[in-house]
């Protein structure tokens, strides 16, 4: 029994097909977060930021001792030096082993630099991670609103396809009253067959976007996939929500952008890079223990016991080495000129991230203002097509019209209402963009 229902309900399902299956709708934050985690070259840059991580551990770890161990096994054949430091005709074998310890004490300043070059380095390689960030973020918001706006296409589409129906209707029934000669309910059919296909290329539309927002998140099927429709209709004109630019907003924006924070980290990371090569002029100071023993085996005759000769042979040392640099071929001098010469690429790069952040800003303000004044220009022309519209229906039912004219008015109307929603979603990603651009996070 229950393997027959089984049966039946694997067959609904094939029946019912994926269409009914119920699709997840998505936010816009969640698809961000999601595009973010799936992304490579976020996986990339993060990779290298790992790698920033190991290299600041291993300077800070450079301030300790290196300790290290060694065991000799020699054989000797023939005429060698002996256990009571003669020279003896015979063969033999030693054993020697040793463990020594050398702690930097004055490198010149070597290591605190390497420890500040490679922490301004961390803190660049997380800025430029953020910055990937933010590059995706936008580029999800723009495709999700593509996605919403090609949803109101789908709408308005659909709208025209219901309305063409009541027109066909109602011109059918002026055809047969004889108000309206029978060329106008061809007239009507040709119409709606036109929206028909408009709402066909329109879902297509919608698909493709879908499609286009799918693979910025490195989603592997869009079959289940939808989005979040927010009440973006319900967006109002503030006067306020375009706000001028100003030196004090374009220096804030210096200050939380992360392509410019990460170019004044590498700025930082140079001067220590400096730091670095002047201190191969410096003498560098070092602390340095040892113990060795060793243990002596002549062949064929007697020797003493391993442990008297351990007790007998074991060395201890402590000692300082000083290294002072006399002349390094002109080495270090160079050293120094190119990692200047590296600090001067550093600055010029600062200076190109925050001309490039104010030519972004600038233009974002100016694409701002334009879709403010679209929006409202778009809201007035629907004002006015969807009056003209409603003339027009009133003619046409009175007969005083023909269906021509009816479908022209119709046309402006459908032309009014894809603008306003083209301008609408302009206006939002505009409004948005200003607001990333001042430290704020997009949301609809």
């Amino acid at each position: 029994m229950k393997k027959g229902l089984t049966i039946v309900a694997v067959l609904l399902m094939g029946l019912i097909g994926p269409s009914a299956i119920a699709q997840e709708s998505w936010s816009l934050a969640k698809c961000i977060e999601y595009a973010k985690q799936q992304n490579l070259d976020v996986k990339r840059r993060t990779n290298d930021m790992k790698s920033a991580e190991v290299n600041l551990n291993t300077a800070k770890n450079s301030r300790l001792p290196n300790l290290g161990a060694n065991v000799n096994q020699n054989l000797t054949f023939g005429r060698s030096l002996g256990s009571e430091n003669t020279y003896l005709n015979q063969n033999s074998a030693t054993t020697s082993f040793g463990i020594s310890a050398n702690a930097p004490i004055y490198q010149g300043n070597y290591i605190n630099s390497r420890m500040k070059y490679t922490d301004w380095s961390l803190k660049a390689a997380v800025e430029d991670i953020n910055q990937m960030g933010d590059d995706i973020t936008i580029q999800v918001t723009l495709a999700y609103l593509q996605v919403l706006y090609n949803k109101e296409l789908v709408k308005v589409a659909q709208e025209n396809v219901d309305q063409g129906k009541l027109q066909l209707k109602k011109t059918e029934e002026l055809v047969t009253g004889g108000r309206l000669p029978k060329s106008e309910q061809y007239e009507s059919k040709a119409q709606l067959a036109k929206e028909e296909y408009a709402l066909t290329k329109a879902q297509g539309d919608l698909k493709i976007a879908l499609l286009a927002l799918g693979q910025l998140m490195e989603l592997q099927s869009i079959e289940s996939f939808d989005v979040e429709v927010p009440a973006t209709d319900k967006v109002a004109i503030n006067s306020d929500a375009v706000l001028a630019l100003s030196s004090g907003s374009i220096e804030k924006a210096y200050t939380i952008r992360p392509a410019v924070k990460a170019a004044e980290y590498r700025l930082q990371a140079g001067e220590e890079y400096i730091n670095m090569a002047k201190a191969a002029y410096y003498p560098s100071l070092s602390a340095i223990a040892q113990y060795g023993n060793s243990y002596y085996n002549g062949f064929n005759i007697s020797n003493r016991s391993f442990g008297t000769q351990l007790k007998n042979n074991g060395e201890k040392m402590l000692g300082l080495q000083l290294n002072i640099p006399i002349f390094s071929r002109f080495e270090n001098r160079n050293n120094i000129s190119l990692a200047r010469i590296e600090q001067e690429q550093r600055k010029l790069a600062l200076s190109d991230a925050k001309k490039t952040l104010f030519k972004e800003m600038q233009q974002a303000y100016y694409n701002a203002m334009t879709a403010q004044q679209s929006f409202l220009s778009a809201k007035q022309a629907l004002e006015a097509s969807t009056v003209a519209y409603q003339y027009a229906q009133e003619k046409f039912g009175a007969g005083r019209s023909t269906t021509f004219e009816l479908n022209e008015t119709k046309k402006r109307l459908a032309t009014s209402q894809s603008e306003l929603a083209q301008a609408r979603y302009e206006y939002i990603f505009r409004t948005k963009l200003l607001d990333y651009y001042n430290g704020t996070a997009i949301t609809l």
